[in-house]
């Protein structure tokens, strides 16, 4: 096992994208069965039940396995940093907060009918929030800055490379049939990707990820038909005032996040990525690699 885990850190481009397959395949595993055993007669039910169960399970085996590889770090805000840390993720929160039909919530023109599916809801959302984040920042991530380096040119690129993955996985939707929805799911996976990232680089930690992937998903399904939870037709959701809304918001967050990016120091970084050995060089990057503030 120990020379297994020191190939990991030799090779960390190669180990990312192992692990990316690994992570591949269980996201494909069946989940249903296991919300049936409870709910055989309540189809959405079973659906967010077994969903949220077996991710659940799947996060606790991942945290093992990076437990296993030696990556530390990624879990939890330093500690003394946890207030800046925090302070500088806030964004994240309010975006996702914006995923809600705050508009048509507000009119009553959307809204919330079945209150204990909303739970099972919750559960759907935090076991996949966790499984994904435990995936993509606190391991295929640092993996990647293995690979990349940690100075400002390495941090932009992993950010771009461990996205562009995480926003590929959801093409694994298309296996239960063609729906164009998918690519723009792909799409804003990338951008909430990127966003995560940088909340890493922050020194948030996975954690705090997990918990604002969880909040983003739950905000933008609450009330659609897929779950069955609510009612507003797609008009009253996306009424120009939460266009508008989010317009802005989001051009406040890409502003604020390349900055964020940018200005962030490469120890932060430095404290998770997986690099190689003691005693074996890590990738050079040129005169912007190393740490300081970029």
């Amino acid at each position: 096992m120990k020379e297994r885990m020191l190939y990991m850190r030799r090779e960390p481009a190669s180990s990312a994208a192992i692990i990316y397959l690994l992570v591949a395949g269980l996201a494909l595993l069946p989940t249903r069965w296991l919300g049936e055993l409870f709910y055989p007669a309540r189809e959405n039910y079973a659906y967010m039940l077994g969903l949220g169960a077996v991710r659940l399970i799947l996060f606790f085996l991942l945290a093992l396995l990076a437990r296993q590889m030696g990556i530390r770090g990624v879990w939890l805000p330093a500690k003394g940093e946890r207030r800046s840390a925090l302070l500088y993720s806030l964004p994240a929160v309010l975006i996702a907060v914006n995923n809600f039909p705050l508009v048509a919530l507000i009119r009553g023109t959307a809204g919330v009918t079945d209150a204990f599916g909303v739970l099972l809801f919750a559960v759907e959302c935090i076991g996949v929030g966790l499984f994904e984040e435990a995936a993509f920042r606190a391991i295929i991530f640092p993996f990647v800055l293995g690979k990349t380096g940690t100075g400002r040119r390495g941090r932009v690129i992993a950010v771009l490379v461990s996205s562009a993955m995480f926003g590929a996985l959801h093409l694994v939707n298309l296996l239960s049939g063609f729906n164009a929805g998918v690519f723009l799911q792909i799409g804003y996976s990338f951008l909430i990707g990127c966003m995560l990232a940088v909340c890493m680089f922050r020194g948030a930690g996975a954690l705090y990820c997990a918990f604002v992937h969880a909040l983003f998903n739950f905000g933008g399904n609450l009330v659609t038909a897929a779950r069955g939870l609510g009612f507003g037709s797609f008009a009253d959701i996306w009424c120009w005032e939460e266009v508008v809304l989010t317009a802005v918001v989001g051009v406040a967050a890409v502003v604020y996040f390349v900055w964020s990016l940018l200005a962030a120091r490469s120890a932060a970084a430095d404290r998770f990525a997986v690099l190689p050995p003691a005693g074996e060089d890590p990738p050079a990057e040129g005169p912007e690699s190393g740490g300081g503030q970029k």
